[in-house]
């Protein structure tokens, strides 16, 4: 890949990092996943996969590098639909990984109203998306709407764009709300973006379901 993207000495965990793959493996297939490694060079990956540990070990520009490649490859559109499935694949992968912090356990959080759910789940995502990155995740309320902010977010680091694309983090939100919901569908919009020139990306998260 031409001028890829420079180390930017600020990492996800190994185990985030290792989840990313994993995802995108599920959404383009293993030979998709090689070709992003190989011309992203990152091959080291294909038969050595990050560990599965805690070590701050996965550059952020290796994601973004791997995002802005998925983008020459499949085309704006055709990565929008990827990275969107791609975030969604993460969220199991991330709770299976680390204990969401709800304070309560699985049943007992379930039977919350929904409103409640969402207030107490929206942040704990934020709080182990920030103890496991040197990325800062914020959910501030905004009565209506959460808008939830990532500062170095790891999809557009070092990049430039027109309009937001950091369409991974979307697609993580969207299947983070639809499990903290029981399955209801919400709307998330990223309104921010670094790579456009904001100090960090911003997505709107709706409190009500999608009718």
């Amino acid at each position: 890949m031409r001028n890829p993207i420079p180390p930017s000495g600020y990492y996800l965990c190994n185990r985030l990092g290792r989840i990313y793959l994993e995802s995108l493996e599920e959404t383009i297939g293993r030979n998709g996943l090689n070709a992003l490694l190989n011309l992203t060079e990152n091959g080291h990956y294909i038969d050595n996969p990050p560990p599965a540990d805690l070590h701050m070990g996965f550059d952020l520009a290796t994601a973004a590098n791997l995002n802005r490649t998925m983008e020459f490859i499949y085309g704006p559109r055709g990565a929008r639909g990827l990275a969107l499935r791609s975030g969604r694949a993460m969220y199991d992968r991330i709770v299976d990984a680390f204990d969401l912090p709800t304070g309560f356990n699985e049943l007992a959080f379930r039977l919350l109203p929904l409103q409640t759910r969402l207030k107490i789940a929206v942040p704990a995502l934020a709080r182990i998306l920030t103890q496991h990155s040197d990325q800062t995740h914020r959910a501030v309320d905004r009565g209506t709407y959460y808008d939830y902010t990532i500062e170095r977010c790891s999809v557009c680091w070092g990049q430039e764009a027109k309009t937001p694309f950091c369409h991974l983090i979307a697609g993580l939100l969207q299947e983070a709300l639809s499990a903290f919901g029981r399955g209801q569908e919400f709307r998330v919009v990223q309104t921010e973006c670094r790579a456009v020139g904001a100090a960090a990306c911003v997505f709107r998260i709706d409190k009500d379901p999608i009718a």
